[in-house]
């Protein structure tokens, strides 16, 4: 029986188009959690945590989880300093907590995860990242080439390796150089899902600016056909430290 993770990259106040209410409906008519990662930058901080915060969080069923997606980039573009990217991820910690969200959940933007992260990640109260794109032909700032696909601690000087960062990785699922968001569509989508069905763990991404609504019902209905269970960031790593410990 398969587990499953949907995450949202909740980006809706930097596009035209927000599908958020669409799916949330979706998620609480077939009764599956998601975990919403909301989108952090310098390049205006609170844009989309007020916007979740003012329009969404009443309406996202306590049973989902909130978690932030950082974009390590300032005025000036793509930031590779530590420290300064240590900064951005505190800000964007606390630009959540104003809005009382505390986060364990993230996701780096672009997928740009660095190891010098991972430390400020840990102390800002970060237990689970999904950042990873193995063997994804995708690659802006980081590649992920090699990758392990169930979720890994990682080692302190290479994220693509087994070790013992207490932060656990969740990769979402790849296949064929994709990775598996739901834009691609369904038809797209399904030999990805079918290539990694017997994964520990199978995380899958949506963008709320994008309509993937109809994906989405057709995903879910597809691992109800498996019998899957469906789990947020968090309690999935829960899961996983109460199986390996």
């Amino acid at each position: 029986m398969p587990n499953v993770v949907l995450t949202v990259d909740c980006e809706g106040a930097m596009h035209d188009r927000c599908y958020t209410s669409d799916l949330i409906k979706v998620f609480e008519e077939e009764f599956v959690p998601a975990t919403w990662l909301i989108h952090v930058s310098l390049k205006d901080p609170s844009a989309n945590t007020n916007l979740y915060y003012h329009e969404f969080v009443h309406k996202i069923p306590n049973w989902h989880e909130l978690g932030m997606k950082v974009n390590f980039e300032n005025e000036r573009g793509y930031v590779e300093d530590p420290k300064e990217r240590g900064n951005i991820i505190w800000v964007a910690k606390d630009t959540l907590k104003s809005h009382m969200i505390k986060a364990t959940a993230f996701r780096a933007g672009a997928f740009a995860l660095l190891p010098s992260d991972v430390p400020y990640l840990q102390e800002s109260g970060i237990l689970v990242d999904s950042s990873v794109i193995p063997d994804s032909d995708y690659k802006m700032f980081v590649g992920w080439q090699g990758a392990p696909k169930n979720p890994y601690h990682s080692s302190a000087e290479d994220l693509k390796v087994e070790g013992s960062n207490k932060l656990l990785h969740l990769p979402i699922a790849t296949a064929n150089g994709k990775h598996a968001y739901l834009d691609l569509g369904f038809e797209t989508l399904k030999p990805i899902l079918e290539e990694n069905k017997d994964l520990e763990l199978i995380t899958i991404g949506i963008r709320d600016y994008l309509d993937s609504v109809a994906a989405l019902r057709q995903v879910i209905q597809y691992y109800r056909g498996l019998g899957a269970h469906f789990t947020t960031m968090t309690q999935a790593a829960s899961e996983h430290f109460q199986h390996h410990s």
